[in-house]
């Protein structure tokens, strides 16, 4: 009776060791790619004076970035020679600014979205791109009506002919008061990244100037829509 118990023994212990050896590895679950987000065609359009304009589609549009003192003041080396002058800033800032120019034959427009980042070692003008993202995020962005003078200001800047910036231009300066983008709004209404670069788009309303009179105008129904891939700094800092 112990032999034949330990036959049926050895017999399960047998099958059960086959089992294992038929066994096959499952494969490990997988997760479906993600889909590349496709490329937009950069395009804008906007009304001034009752006349609306567009432009894009023509493949003319381009990219940049770069920066510049932030926190400027004016210095005249010479009070009697108001065209010598320089735009000097504070050394522990910068203004970085990421610009995108859309042409067409009825319509050009240059868009900066400019803002304010404390100076770091070995980064003169392109903070990483972590802290360049900030300036695109969802929602309503101010207008930076100094820029070009004291950049003091983060937020837009359009010039498409008019400005919505009150740029220091030596003896043809015209000063606008502070305040005059109060009650225009730019939003920024999504922002992804696609296959190439990023996709934005936005929806705006402005005070426009016109630099050769003064005078001020009305933007409305402003849209916009932007491929572009930002400037930024590496690891080794640029």
């Amino acid at each position: 009776m112990k032999k034949l118990n330990l036959i049926y023994a050895v017999l399960l212990l047998a099958a059960f060791a086959s089992c294992k050896k038929e066994a096959k590895p499952q494969p490990a679950a997988t997760k479906p790619p993600v889909a590349e987000v496709a490329v937009v065609s950069d395009s804008v359009s906007y009304t001034v004076d009752g006349k609306t304009y567009t432009a894009g589609g023509l493949g003319l549009s381009s990219s940049s970035s770069g920066g510049e003192d932030a926190n400027r003041k004016l210095i005249f080396p010479d009070s009697t020679k108001k065209y010598e002058y320089s735009l000097v800033g504070q050394q522990d800032s910068i203004l970085n600014f990421q610009e995108a120019t859309i042409r067409s034959n009825s319509a050009n427009i240059n868009i900066y979205f400019v803002k304010k980042f404390t100076r770091q070692p070995k980064v003169i003008y392109w903070p990483p791109l972590t802290d360049v993202l900030t300036m695109f995020t969802v929602g309503k962005h101010p207008y930076a009506e100094d820029f070009g003078w004291q950049n003091s200001e983060n937020g837009i800047a359009l010039d498409l002919g008019y400005t919505t910036y009150n740029a220091y231009n030596g003896n043809s300066t015209i000063t606008i008061q502070p305040g005059f983008q109060k009650n225009s709004t730019f939003q920024v209404i999504s922002f992804t990244k696609a296959k190439f670069g990023y996709n934005l788009e936005a929806k705006f309303s402005a005070v426009v100037i016109d630099n050769t009179t003064g005078q001020l105008k009305q933007l409305d129904n402003g849209y916009l829509r932007l491929n572009f891939s930002p400037g930024y700094a590496d690891s080794g800092g640029n």
